[in-house]
C-alpha cells in the first residue's frame, strides 16, 4: 500500500511480473533456431563416424594381412600362398574385397614384396593399402 500526500490509501498496482505468453513464444522460437542451425553440424558428424568405421575396419583387415604374410616366412612358397582376394562384410553392411600380390620369389636369401589393398565394393573405392617386405630363404 502507497500513502499519498492527502492520506488517501491505494493500491498500488504491481507491474507484470514473471513471463508472459509472447516471451515464452519467442524463446522457443530462438531455441528451435538454433537446433536447426546444429542440425547440419549433427548429421555430417554421423556421416565421418560411419566413415571412419569402414576405413578402421578396412586398415584392420590390410594389417592382418600383412601380420600373417610375416608369419608365414621364412620360404617363399608359403608367403606366395597368401595371393588371392577375400571379401568381408563390416557391422554397417559394408562389404570390403581385399586383394593380396606377392613378389617375385628371389633365388637364394632375400626379400619379397607383398601389398594388400582394401576396396569397398560399393563405391569401388581404395579404403586402405599396405606394403611390406618379407625375408625368405
Amino acid at each position: 500500500m502507497i500513502e499519498n500526500t492527502r492520506g488517501v490509501r491505494r493500491l498500488r498496482v504491481l507491474a507484470d511480473e514473471g513471463f508472459g505468453l509472447i516471451e515464452i513464444v519467442v524463446s522457443m522460437f530462438m531455441l528451435a533456431l538454433l537446433a536447426i542451425a546444429f542440425a547440419p553440424l549433427l548429421i555430417q558428424s554421423l556421416q565421418v563416424s560411419a566413415e571412419n568405421s569402414t576405413v578402421a575396419t578396412a586398415t584392420q583387415l590390410v594389417n592382418d594381412r600383412m601380420r600373417i604374410a610375416q608369419a608365414n616366412g621364412p620360404t617363399c612358397s608359403a608367403v606366395a600362398s597368401l595371393v588371392g582376394t577375400t571379401s568381408v562384410t563390416d557391422s554397417r553392411n559394408v562389404t570390403i574385397t581385399v586383394t593380396t600380390t606377392v613378389g617375385a620369389c628371389p633365388t637364394g636369401v632375400g626379400t619379397v614384396r607383398v601389398s594388400a589393398v582394401a576396396v569397398r565394393t560399393d563405391t569401388d573405392a581404395t579404403v586402405a593399402q599396405a606394403a611390406t617386405l618379407v625375408f625368405v630363404e
